[in-house]
């Protein structure tokens, strides 16, 4: 059970938090646009938020800790971190609600035959590019945005939707020393940072409540 779906959600995690905190805390802006000076990395980016997306559902519906509290109160406070509308968290870049978040999640998921029969797994990064140009991706306004944002951003202290980033890497980090301890092994050897955010530094792991506003 845990090679199927729990270690792919962690991989899924560990890749998006490190993405998250490298371009905030990092520069990591700049590296990737001297590796990837046609903007290819924008849309690694949102493949990697998709992917968590796809596999925190797959963990819900099939995984061992589909009814742990510390887990759906984690998982939950990402996801609205990512859905939360106010005026901390304006509409625009990085804004994926419930809707688009299952939608996305569903588009980067497919089966394939494996050592248990049909086994769930994702798209490649490349076809998830591909799908980028065309509908329903090519029409989302979340999905333009949060690549725009990436590509024109130079500083990156003045990202939008940056407030978003910060809180769902917060809450990564949690999930991943939760579920880690749970497994009994850790896909990271050091002691992960999180990035600056004044609205959640020193709160319990997962007991941070994000403001009750819409996040449709």
């Amino acid at each position: 059970m845990g090679a199927l779906y729990v270690n792919p959600f962690l991989s899924a995690c560990e890749d998006l938090q490190s993405r998250i905190y490298s371009i905030l805390e990092l520069d990591g802006l700049g590296s990737l646009r001297q590796r990837y000076p046609e903007g290819r990395y924008a849309d690694e980016t949102l493949y990697l938020i998709a992917r968590y997306f796809g596999w925190a559902v797959t963990l819900h519906r099939y995984g061992p800790y589909a009814q742990d509290p510390v887990v759906m109160g984690l998982t939950e406070a990402i996801r609205t971190a990512f859905a939360v509308a106010d005026s901390r968290h304006p509409v625009g870049p990085f804004n994926f609600f419930h809707p688009e978040q299952k939608a996305l999640g569903k588009l980067v998921m497919h089966r394939i035959k494996g050592e248990h029969g049909m086994e769930l797994d994702t798209i490649s990064c490349y076809a998830f590019q591909e799908r980028l140009t065309v509908p329903p991706l090519s029409e989302s306004a979340s999905i333009r945005e949060s690549v725009q944002a990436l590509r024109a951003t130079e500083d990156v202290t003045r990202l939008p939707g940056r407030e978003r980033l910060e809180e769902a890497q917060h809450y990564l980090v949690d999930l991943l020393g939760y579920l880690e301890g749970r497994e009994g092994y850790s896909l990271f050897a050091g002691e992960r940072k999180k990035c600056a955010c004044p609205t959640l530094e020193d709160a319990p792991v997962g007991l941070t409540p994000l403001p009750a506003t819409s996040h449709a």
